[in-house]
């Protein structure tokens, strides 16, 4: 059973937890297909992660992220972090790669 950490929003209790294999995996898959929808704004809520990302540590839902101020997403943030060292892992490698590619194209433009 994955672990879990709860931490209080406003009047609301949410339930941060930890990602099986299968579940970064198939994150990985959409990202990789263009199956994820990419929205700008919510992919740059944090350094590290987007809302979507923590959609898919939480149990709450996309009005109660995005009614929340930057430091509630990072005290939820960062629960999602000690419950998901392997997923940030990877996308902090995938974001690196990216970058990369980049900036490999622009010296070639």
């Amino acid at each position: 059973m994955p672990a879990t950490l709860p931490i209080q929003i406003g009047e609301r209790t949410v339930t941060v937890r930890e990602l099986t294999v299968r579940e970064v995996r198939d994150w990985s898959v959409q990202i990789d297909t263009g199956l994820r929808q990419i929205d700008p704004v919510g992919e740059m809520a944090l350094p590290d992660c987007s809302l979507a990302d923590l959609l898919m540590m939480c149990d709450a839902d996309t009005d109660l992220l995005e009614g929340c101020t930057a430091a509630e997403l990072e005290h939820i943030a960062e629960r999602a972090r000690k419950l998901n060292p392997h997923f940030f892992s990877l996308r902090a490698a995938l974001a690196g790669a990216v970058r990369e590619i980049a900036r490999q194209a622009r010296r070639e433009a």
